[in-house]
């Protein structure tokens, strides 16, 4: 019985299904003359948006289109856009007595002035989070955060909020993360640090990297490397001089044993 209830249901859903299809198969649809002739706006080209994060801008091109598919009177317009406001962490680290500037917006943003935003910073100091709740109110109004010159007491964690004022839309916040090191504590000089061939390349000149460039090596390394080197090859040298001699002195004792048993 299960089965045969089953199947019924089955057949009743498939032949409801069917008979629309069969009943507009058999009728062909009227377009109104007006809709034929119809012109209207679409889209035919959009780039993306011109950052990531935050907010930015695309360009669009606008085309009439008529039933004939060619198209009419195109523009172009830019229009804001916005993928997503949260722009993660940025880090930084500096020395004390740089000078160092924190900025939340980008220069294309900047091109219709500061004055359509409203900023908001701010602190965590001492330390690197993005939670919320650490964050102390920070004075700034502008877009940006000036360090001249940047002290230890200046390290954490920068957060800024921007908004539309227009209607306060919260369109980006982004955190900065600064480490302002003493310049006793660490040598932040990399070209130190970096190869013959890497200082070459460094300066723009062309370096043969076919053959794997060798490691450096201070000078006293290489100063203890040749004496090693020259104290082995004295060794052996005297080592075969020894070997001659001893050689020919016990030949000779050979020598005169067998004469004197004679």
């Amino acid at each position: 019985m299960k089965v045969l209830a089953t199947s019924f249901i089955l057949g009743s859903l498939v032949l409801a299904i069917y008979l629309p299809l069969v009943v507009t198969s058999s009728k062909t649809l009227a377009i109104p003359k007006k809709l034929q002739e119809a012109v209207g706006e679409v889209i035919v080209n959009a780039t993306t948006c011109t950052v990531t994060c935050g907010l930015g801008y695309k360009e669009e091109t606008i085309c009439e289109v008529g039933p004939d598919g060619v198209r009419r009177k195109c523009k172009s317009q830019r229009l804001e856009c916005l993928t997503n406001w949260i722009c993660g962490m940025h880090h930084f680290t500096i020395l004390v007595g740089e000078e160092f500037e924190l900025s939340c917006l980008s220069s294309d943003i900047l091109e219709i002035g500061q004055e359509a935003f409203r900023f908001t910073w701010r602190l965590a100091r001492g330390i690197i989070s993005i939670n919320d709740e650490v964050f102390k109110p920070f004075r700034a109004n502008s877009y940006f955060i000036r360090f001249k010159p940047a002290q230890e007491y200046d390290c954490g964690t920068y957060r800024c909020d921007v908004q539309l004022l227009k209607n306060l839309r919260l369109v980006k916040r982004v955190y900065f993360g600064l480490r302002v090191l003493p310049p006793q504590l660490v040598n932040l000089n990399f070209q130190q640090s970096l190869t013959e061939d890497q200082k070459l390349l460094d300066e723009g000149l062309e370096v043969n990297l076919d053959n794997h460039s060798k490691p450096y090596h201070p000078k006293w390394q290489k100063k203890v490397a040749s004496a090693v080197a020259v104290g082995i090859a004295i060794g052996m040298v005297g080592g075969v001089l020894v070997s001659i001699a001893l050689c020919n002195v016990l030949r000779g004792i050979s020598s005169n044993d067998s004469l004197k048993s004679l």
